[in-house]
């Protein structure tokens, strides 16, 4: 017999609609089944379904399911319904068919400062701004690390800092030979400023937080060129690739530098990340933040359903500092 079951969606609610040669009002054992990635089981849920003009209709919401059995909304990708048309027990694999799940989308955030009109030299090129991001409300960044008061164990950066030839030690500042924007213990940037302001982790610091800082004085911040903030949608199961890249960074942190080959750097951190979600349209010789910010601009679109093709919205959120002057 063939099936044609149509997905409506409409406020996380679907009809399951079959035309089949049934009388009215007759009932039917339908079985949902939710799959997350790779159709890995989630769970199911059982219930009885009737027969209106030849179609089967059973409404409900995806949300109260699989609260009802127990699993996370956030991990279904894909809805099986099975329905049991003889009446006898058994559905058979000709009587199973798939309904596509709107999957759930993510509001990504790139912060880009660039570098201030004054700057010159190596600061005009990138060295100085900043590129950072957001998956949702957690915030993560990237850059340098010159605190005279930590000890860096090698091990967390998988480097050799004190070039001895080995990564076994825990060094000081003093210890790393060269230390500066070629070669340097690398660290959340905006992220520790943050953190250790509110006596919290790296990792916990927030999109809403980072946005605070940002609108202060820079004075107080030293972000002082002119920032744009970058948004754009995902799918959820590639907002979850970005974290699990940034929560792999933070554990290892690695070496920062301004050379790519030689290190991470703010820009190469944010890109590596959204390509590891498959957001490859950022050119790889993008290394500043201008460079990633016209890629934003020009490249990037939402890769939900909800928001299919839509270019990233792009505003100012803060002018460049008139009264910050280079360093003599």
């Amino acid at each position: 017999m063939s099936k044609n079951l149509q997905e409506v969606y409409n406020n996380r609610q679907l009809h399951l609609k079959e035309d089949i040669n049934l009388p009215d009002d007759k009932e039917v054992n339908i079985e949902i089944f939710f799959l997350g990635d790779k159709d890995k089981a989630l769970g199911s849920y059982k219930a009885k379904a009737r027969v209106q003009s030849k179609k089967i209709k059973y409404p409900f919401k995806i949300i109260d399911l699989v609260k009802k059995i127990g699993i996370q909304i956030d991990d279904v990708v894909k809805v099986k319904a099975v329905v049991d048309i003889n009446d006898d027990g058994i559905a058979q694999p000709s009587e199973e068919t798939y309904l596509k799940v709107i999957e759930n989308e993510e509001k990504i955030t790139v912060i880009v400062e660039l570098p201030h009109s004054k700057e010159s030299g190596w600061g005009a090129k990138g060295l100085a701004g900043h590129t950072a991001m957001a998956i949702g409300d957690r915030f993560f960044d990237y850059g340098p690390d010159y605190d005279d008061s930590k000890i860096f164990d090698e091990k967390k950066y998988q480097a050799d800092l004190n070039q001895d030839g080995d990564q076994n030690d825990k060094v000081t500042k003093n210890d790393i030979p060269g230390l500066g924007h070629f070669f340097a213990p690398g660290r959340p940037w905006w992220g520790e400023l943050l953190a250790n302001a509110m006596n919290i982790k790296a990792h916990e610091v927030t999109l809403q937080t980072a946005l605070q800082l940002i609108n202060l004085p820079y004075t107080d911040t030293n972000i002082y060129g002119t920032v744009y903030k970058i948004e754009f949608f995902v799918k959820k199961s590639q907002a979850k690739k970005m974290i699990q890249w940034w929560e792999t960074r933070y554990k290892h942190l690695k070496v920062y530098s301004v050379k790519p080959w030689t290190g991470e750097q703010c820009t190469t951190t944010v890109k590596e990340a959204l390509a590891f979600a498959g957001l490859t349209d950022i050119d790889w010789n993008t290394l500043t933040p201008d460079g990633i910010l016209e890629d934003l601009k020009t490249e990037v679109k939402s890769t939900s359903k909800q928001h299919k093709d839509q270019p990233a919205k792009v505003v100012v959120i803060k002018k460049e500092a008139k009264n910050w002057q280079p360093p003599n």
